[in-house]
């Protein structure tokens, strides 16, 4: 057993069916004016933005709601909302939705200042490095998470990724003030989640545990946490998306992502991720989940053999049989049970998007020594 580790998630997890009530009691502890992030105020999430507004309210607590974030977030939007928020003078930042809007809030609250205008050059030179500690800024704001859908664990995380649209990339920055000061888990939230987003959201958990498992930072608790997210996911997602409305598949799989979003902040991500951004990147039209599920089947068939041990441990734990490609062959079934094999066929890209992808300069960084690996594996992603 491990005898020495590290471990850290500082944000405060209210868990739970109708968790979200709490936010009356936690929000006046953070300030009397507030700015929700959020879609659009007239989608889905109408109701739920309504009644946030009457427990702020009846706590004596103003809402300024910005409602511009899109999916894969852009710089631009960043700007607009921290303009908004200086605007207004908010105390703090309350985010509600997916993983868009998580990462939307988190990077407002990080970078505000009151003068409304960013300095991105110090924070991409800055917040570069998952485990490294960087001084808070007097400038940031308090952060409050209330997830609606089960996958991204921005919730749990010290990450959030934005969209440069200029260069078409996508970039990850990292700070311990982007852990979420309180974060609000509620499954009745996410019963009207779609099929699609529920697929790609729930693959997006089971990447992050899959794959910080099988990275060099595990530790007792994300070895555990990994392996529980894992079989959650493959036990409750194809339920979920047959029966969405049944509260107690959304809250397994909220627990699932809860717990990979603690693994993917303490263990890291592998290839899939920065392979899937540089897809989302130059075709933002494509969910997360889905560009990870595009590079999966080459991804299993590349980390296999140096991973051997660590494949045939979670085969064992999910209870399939001994067989070497015992794990790969349900995770392929998985991503079939579930659509996502079809991903790639959706996507529809175009010629100049392949070569865009095919030459993007990171893909020569990830591994060095082994570029054509590299190479062949979005190649394979891309192509049907």
């Amino acid at each position: 057993m491990t005898t020495a580790f590290n471990f850290l998630n500082p944000t405060q997890l209210h868990f739970g069916a109708g968790r979200l009530n709490d936010l009356q009691k936690i929000a006046p502890k953070y300030g009397r004016k507030a700015l929700l992030v959020s879609r659009p105020k007239t989608g889905s999430l109408q109701k739920t933005y309504l009644r946030i507004e009457k427990l702020l309210n009846a706590a004596g607590v103003t809402l300024f709601h910005f409602d511009e974030i899109i999916p894969n977030p852009t710089l631009e939007g960043i700007e607009r909302g921290v303009a908004f928020a200086a605007q207004h003078q908010v105390d703090f930042i309350l985010g509600v939705g997916g993983g868009s809007v998580m990462d939307s809030a988190k990077l407002m609250a990080l970078v505000y200042q009151p003068s409304g205008i960013i300095d991105w050059e110090e924070a991409f030179s800055s917040y570069n490095n998952p485990f490294d500690f960087i001084p808070s800024k007097p400038s940031s704001l308090p952060f409050i998470a209330v997830s609606t859908t089960s996958g991204t664990g921005s919730q749990c995380t010290q990450a959030a990724v934005v969209s440069d649209t200029k260069n078409k990339e996508k970039i990850t920055l990292f700070h311990f003030d982007l852990f979420p000061k309180v974060a609000l888990v509620d499954p009745e939230l996410m019963l009207s989640v779609p099929p699609r987003v529920t697929a790609a959201t729930g693959f997006d958990a089971f990447t992050h545990a899959f794959e910080s498992f099988l990275g060099t930072r595990t530790s007792p608790l994300t070895i555990h946490l990994s392996l529980e997210a894992i079989k959650t996911v493959f036990d409750f997602l194809p339920k979920a998306l047959q029966e969405p409305e049944n509260l107690d598949y959304r809250t397994q799989l909220a627990w699932a992502d809860t717990c990979a979003g603690m693994c993917l902040s303490n263990g890291g991500a592998d290839l899939p991720h920065p392979l899937g951004e540089i897809i989302g990147g130059i075709c933002p039209r494509v969910a997360h989940g889905e560009t990870l599920a595009m590079v999966y089947p080459s991804f299993l068939k590349y980390k296999q053999n140096s991973a051997q041990e660590k494949f045939e441990q979670i085969a064992t734990y999910l209870g399939l049989q001994k067989q070497p490609d015992a794990l790969r062959y349900a995770i392929l079934e998985l991503l079939k049970v579930t659509e996502l094999s079809k991903a790639m066929e959706r996507a529809q890209f175009t010629a100049q998007e392949k070569n865009e992808i095919q030459a993007h300069p990171l893909l020569e960084k990830l591994n060095p020594k082994n570029p054509k690996a590299i190479y062949s594996m979005i190649e394979e992603s891309i192509t049907i």
